[in-house]
């Protein structure tokens, strides 16, 4: 075994061990490289999860990931809440992970035969199930939708191939390469106008992007010493100009990219040439008898651990608040001369007060229209749950990836998402509304207040992430790829179940809930939950004939169906 391949069979034991994970070898293999190779993405951990859709009947493809923007669609429904404009960027990933010790050409021909089937548009959902398992059918809709709005609106598609190998270097012969040629022509074929990507990684590949790290301390060089000034004992700030060249150098990583890690609090992206960005874009371009600061409100950023030499200050944890048009204009339109003297204002907070933190956040950009569901990280009840959570030693993630950028084990994180789809679940009999409208869950007040009720105990609410969690460990498990493909669009009503098998009760309250001891959650009672399930599956497909698994998984006839047996039981 190659020195490569010794080295990273350990990070991805590491990985395993570090995420708390209990997956099979071929399993952690995948999310590994998964993760390696969408780290420019910086996606939460539960969005590569949720890519996974291999198994029997996959026509060759492990992971399906649609990227509109920074955003990760889980659902058709979803995608309809999304405005695609020309400045809309999408990204379709599709990926095979293998862990085995060479490239193969079978990989690509099962993709060359299953690109024409799962993105002809005139199939339908129903025809693709014949062929397809209902995981890479519903991911297949959800690319496709999430296509055809954005081609419509003329926005910018980008497709890409990874496979990705145990193999000690990247070694195909030329029919692989005719091959991925051929696959590349079809793509192009079907997306027409997209940017068509193909890529392999062997163990060298992932091993050094595994080893790319994050800068976590930057550096801002100031035009002159900043204004230093705190606020009693809340806080320091730094205020200041600084050079437009030494500006785009502090946004620019290792690649010559725009370090995307930086805004990763501000609510709105990079919003294209609307007209404020025109002027921006004009006055950067076009140098005339004033300072750019003169003409710009600046920008507003967060962070940790200041350290001021001379002009420069060293600084972690950095989070850009407010002005990233501006910082987006300069990276894109300054040549990144020193000749030029003009600045940008650089204001900078230091404070690590997380409410604090979270009111500087909603404030700086409450000058625009904003999603409510966007600011709910910043809501009084959040910070108890994640307060709560911390204290039984896991991990709230009110702010996306904020664990994760810690380095906490992915097996303990917890996102609002998945918290209200397995209280909605569990606590209000609705496994199918979780499925369907995950998002709305938490944008809508009225099922955001019912669901995150300060008033409850917050341990019921732990508990119903660590059944949800339990579950789908268990459900990968699954040995019968038929039994496991049926199962794909319920492991949230296998939660709901699940839980009324552990408590022996048809309904559960708060205190239920409360008491409730996940080790019991044991191999017998997730069986006699799947044939459960199954049954009430076979019972109402009988009774229903034209419905499909996909749609029976958010129709709330069959949670229905499912509760009155579930009251017959217990």
């Amino acid at each position: 075994m190659s020195n490569n391949k010794i080295i990273l069979s350990g990070c991805i034991d590491q990985y395993k061990t570090q995420n708390e994970l209990t997956t099979t070898d071929s399993e952690t293999f995948e999310l590994f490289a998964l993760t390696q190779i969408t780290k420019s993405n910086d996606l939460a951990f539960e969005d590569i999860q949720n890519s996974i859709v291999d198994g029997s009947n996959d026509g060759g493809i492990d992971s399906i990931l649609v990227i509109i923007d920074d955003f990760v669609p889980e659902s058709i429904e979803d995608i309809e809440e999304i405005k695609f404009s020309r400045k809309t960027n999408v990204e379709i990933l599709i990926s095979q992970c293998k862990r085995e010790n060479s490239f193969k050409e079978l990989a690509i021909d099962r993709l060359i035969t299953t690109l024409p089937e799962l993105f002809n548009l005139s199939r339908s959902e129903d025809a693709l199930l014949i062929r397809f398992n209902p995981d890479v059918v519903e991911k297949g809709l959800i690319a496709r939708e999430t296509w055809k709005k954005c081609s419509i609106a003329g926005g910018i598609l980008k497709v890409k191939f990874n496979y990705c190998t145990y193999s000690e270097t990247v070694t195909v012969n030329d029919t692989f390469i005719d091959k991925v040629r051929q696959l590349k022509g079809i793509a192009q074929s079907h997306f027409v106008g997209a940017k068509i990507e193909y890529t392999n990684y062997s163990s060298e590949e992932l091993l050094k992007l595994y080893q790319t790290r994050k800068k976590e301390r930057l550096q801002l060089k100031y035009k002159e010493t900043p204004l230093s000034t705190s606020y009693d004992t809340f806080g320091i700030g730094y205020v200041g100009t600084v050079k437009l060249a030494d500006y785009k150098a502090f946004l620019t990583d290792d690649d010559l990219s725009i370090r995307e890690d930086l805004f990763e609090s501000n609510i709105r992206h990079f919003q294209g040439l609307v007209d404020v960005n025109k002027k921006i874009k004009d006055s950067i371009e076009n140098p005339v008898n004033e300072d750019f600061w003169w003409l710009n409100n600046g920008i507003t950023i967060i962070a940790t651990n200041p350290s001021l030499v001379g002009t420069t200050l060293l600084m972690d944890n950095v989070q850009i608040v407010n002005g990233l048009q501006t910082s987006y204009s300069i990276f894109l339109n300054h040549n990144g001369s020193d000749v030029d003297i003009r600045s940008v204002l650089v204001k900078v907070i230091i404070n690590e007060d997380k409410k604090t933190i979270d009111h500087i956040i909603a404030s700086t950009n409450s000058q625009n229209p904003v999603s409510p569901s966007l600011l709910r990280a910043t809501d009084d009840v959040q910070r108890e749950i994640e307060l709560f959570f911390l204290n039984s030693g896991y991990f709230y993630d009110r702010r996306k990836n904020y664990y994760k950028n810690q380095g906490k084990p992915a097996g303990r994180i917890f996102s609002i998402q998945t918290a209200a789809q397995a209280i909605e679940s569990i606590i209000f009999n609705n496994p199918n509304s979780a499925r369907s409208k995950p998002t709305s869950l938490i944008k809508e007040d009225l099922t955001y207040n019912r669901i995150f009720n300060p008033t409850h105990n917050y341990k019921a609410y732990l508990v119903c992430c660590l059944l949800n969690k339990k579950i789908v460990e268990l459900w990968g498990n699954i040995e019968d790829r038929e039994i496991k493909n049926k199962l794909a669009n319920f492991k949230l009503h296998l939660t709901r179940i699940a839980a009324s098998f552990l408590t022996n009760k048809r309904t559960l309250g708060i205190e239920d809930l409360v008491n409730i001891d996940i080790e019991l959650l044991d191999d017998i009672i997730f069986n006699k939950s799947t044939v459960f399930l199954t049954e009430s599956l076979d019972m109402y497909q009988q009774e229903n004939e034209d419905t499909n698994l996909i749609n029976m998984a958010k129709t709330k006839g069959f949670t229905d169906a499912l509760i009155v047996r579930l009251n017959e039981r217990f």
